[in-house]
């Protein structure tokens, strides 16, 4: 397609437009999140690889990192402030701007304003406009109340590392006024209790907004350009509305403040729901917020996510509409981060679909970082695009199970030129999750699996379903190496973190595995009690599935929450829990099995330990899973390389077995390679592995 001519299926997405000082080469922007991906507070050169690979041959027009606006504010996030940090952020913006985009910077100071530990000393107190009392993920904080001395530091801070990244190379700034950040705090009459010209008024409470935006133009220069984030309406008793938020877009466009607005919905703090939507939520959560405020803008440019973008069409129509003049989307890109090329070169189906999991955001919980279904993602450096250049050494591969660590582990394998055969004893590939696909309302996980199996197909696995293979089963295919993927099943004798041995009765008739019901045909019904000893989708999803089945439901598990933290801090709590609590279903929290009889069992306090009856038709374990690993013990000596992975290895996450499945398919027929998980992992990381700052040349 010869340039300046419309893009036959997307002509919107794929034309220019301007923000001000500021031309985009089209209308589709990588979003703001947070990233590890940083040394110190520097940006590390993972975070270049990773953001230019979103651009580079005609990907995303802009990409909008997030920074911290002082390095005090939020460790693990790049700051620009510190002079010392200038070098680095050249090279990012370099980066970009070779790959053919442009680059904003969205400074944020203590997002959601929580206060983070240091290696050696406690979080300082996270600043607010008052003193106000967060919970986020099940973690509390408290806010000090900022003084005029503290306020006039930070606007300071902005219009420094607003100068820093004008200095760097970057092309414009974003403040973040969304998601309980300082900036919209000091918005919002229910965070801004002040009683100064900070305080009181709308006027006033805008004061902060208005002086952070002229702090960023002071900094930033003719050629940088400028705008904010905001989100439409808090959707909290006390908090603002859509109205409120018109009055500031009005406000601030009206008096050549900004460049662009973006508009966002998001409040982290106070609740599992508003801030980025689940899989569970519907599509475009964001788009009749943003429909409300858009107007009060004029003619400053407006940027959304709209809420879940995953299909170019959806975009193409939204810009088409007018509802916004640039769309965009952080988590389908971190899915698919040719997500913009695919959809410019006529090839959609190549593109995953970000399931909306959240693990990209939960992981953090973990000190992790990474996608669920796409392992290559932040490992860009390393696993990008470049990176299956054909084996030097092409080798025959079985992988025994075909769930999601399984189908990775084949792909992988398949992409870097050997010859795969995927052997699986159902007749569906998907492994675990498929049963959770199966559940209510959990259907979203389907499409991670249909990308997977046309993905196999493309490569030329040879795909075998409902085959049992044992270890002969895999040899006769004389294999050099072998992936064993084979999953693991919940305990039959409900061995759980609370009780690590089989419980007495676990062994009698009316005694279920969520495996018994959705692959064994098993009616569990009557009153049905559930006792989840996990905390994932299992057990809430069942116990929705038997409810609307008519059984008398009741989810015992020993936390206060049938889910366990991962899932308050993906936003899937809500969803989860409350699915199952309009179904019926009646939560009996900080409770376990001691014994099941027939017709009854016996429960206990697990703070008190105190006893009691309950009557029971129907008993279901969702608690422990064990790995399914004799096919990987019987074959142990008899391969070159021979690799277990996932649940097979150690029942964990989804996004571990995806992981493992990715990395030890690209060991395969490598030089100097392990031959085993066990040896793999007792070696030291390679020195590529290791993190360094974007301004520091990697050792060869």
């Amino acid at each position: 397609m010869q340039a300046g001519t419309p893009h036959p299926k997307y002509p919107n997405v794929f034309s220019p437009i301007r923000l001000g000082p500021v031309e985009l080469p089209n209308r589709y922007f990588f979003a703001p999140h947070g990233s590890a991906l940083v040394v110190g507070n520097k940006p590390s050169g993972d975070l270049v690889a990773y953001s230019a690979e979103r651009v580079r041959d005609g990907g995303c027009g802009l990409v909008i990192v997030a920074l911290c606006a002082h390095e005090r504010g939020r460790t693990q996030q790049p700051a620009p402030h510190p002079p010392e940090n200038l070098a680095a952020f050249r090279v990012l913006a370099d980066a970009i701007h070779e790959a053919g985009g442009k680059i904003f910077g969205q400074t944020i100071y203590h997002w959601s304003g929580k206060g983070f530990w240091q290696l050696l000393s406690p979080p300082g107190p996270p600043m607010g406009p008052s003193v106000r009392q967060f919970s986020f993920g099940g973690r509390s904080c408290s806010t000090r109340e900022m003084s005029l001395y503290d306020i006039r530091e930070m606007l300071d801070a902005i219009r420094q590392s607003a100068r820093h990244m004008s200095e760097a190379g970057f092309d414009g700034l974003l403040l973040h006024a969304s998601h309980a950040a300082l900036i919209e705090q000091f918005l919002s009459p229910y965070f801004n209790e002040r009683s100064d010209e900070y305080g009181g008024s709308l006027e006033n409470r805008m004061r902060f907004l208005i002086e952070a935006l002229q702090a960023a133009r002071e900094g930033g220069g003719a050629d940088f350009a400028v705008g904010m984030r905001l989100n439409c309406d808090e959707q909290i008793a006390g908090g603002y509305d859509v109205q409120t938020a018109r009055e500031v877009v009005r406000a601030v466009c009206e008096r050549g403040l900004v460049d662009y607005v973006d508009l966002d919905v998001g409040l982290e703090p106070q609740q599992f729901h508003h801030g980025m939507p689940t899989g569970f939520e519907r599509r475009q959560y964001y788009r009749p917020f943003v429909e409300q405020v858009r107007d009060a803008a004029g003619d400053v440019p407006v940027l959304s996510v709209l809420g879940s973008i995953t299909d170019m069409a959806v975009a193409e129509k939204a810009l088409a509409s007018g509802v916004c003049d640039v769309v965009g989307s952080a988590r389908q890109l971190i899915a698919e981060p040719d997500f913009v090329r695919n959809a410019r070169g006529g090839r959609e189906e190549l593109s995953r679909t970000c399931i909306g999991c959240n693990w990209c955001t939960a992981a953090g919980g973990d000190g992790a970082q990474g996608c669920a279904i796409n392992p290559a993602s932040y490992r860009d450096r390393l696993w990008g695009r470049h990176s299956y250049e054909p084996s030097g050494n092409p080798s025959k591969v079985v992988v025994v199970g075909g769930g999601p660590g399984g189908m990775e582990a084949a792909r992988v394998a398949a992409r870097k030129g050997h010859a795969v055969t995927l052997f699986e004893s159902r007749d569906r590939l998907g492994g675990a999750l498929a049963l959770w696909a199966d559940l209510p309302g959990r259907g979203h996980y389907g499409k991670a699996i249909d990308w997977w199996e046309a993905e196999l197909a493309r490569c030329g696995v040879d795909v075998r379903l409902g085959v049992s293979a044992d270890a002969d089963t895999v040899l006769a295919e004389k294999p050099d190496a072998v992936i064993v993927a084979t999953g693991a099943l919940h305990s039959r004798g409900g061995r759980s973190i609370t009780m690590d041995a089989d419980i007495p009765g676990s062994e009698l008739g009316h005694v279920y595995r969520l495996e018994d019901i959705l692959l064994g045909g098993a009616r569990a019904s009557g009153k049905v009690i559930i006792f989840d000893g996990e905390g994932y989708h299992a057990s809430t999803g069942i116990a929705e599935l038997l409810a609307a089945g008519g059984a008398d439901v009741q989810l015992v598990s020993a936390g206060y929450s049938p889910v366990s933290p991962r899932h308050t801090d993906s936003w899937e709590e809500r969803y989860m829990v409350g699915r199952a609590k309009r179904a019926g279903v009646r939560l009996v929290p900080t409770t376990w099995l001691r014994t099941i009889g027939e017709g009854s069992v016996t429960l206990f306090d697990v703070h008190t330990d105190e006893e009691r009856q309950e009557d029971a038709d129907a008993v279901v374990l969702v608690t422990g899973r064990e790995p399914v690993d004799a096919i990987a013990r019987a074959l142990e000596g008899k391969l070159r390389q021979l690799f277990t992975i996932g649940d097979a290895l150690s029942a964990r996450m989804l996004a571990a077995a995806v992981y493992e499945g990715h990395k030890f398919a690209r060991a395969i027929g490598e030089a100097d390679a392990p031959g085993t998980t066990s040896e793999a992992w007792f070696r030291a990381d390679p020195q590529e592995l290791l993190p360094f700052p974007a301004d520091v040349p990697r050792p060869t």
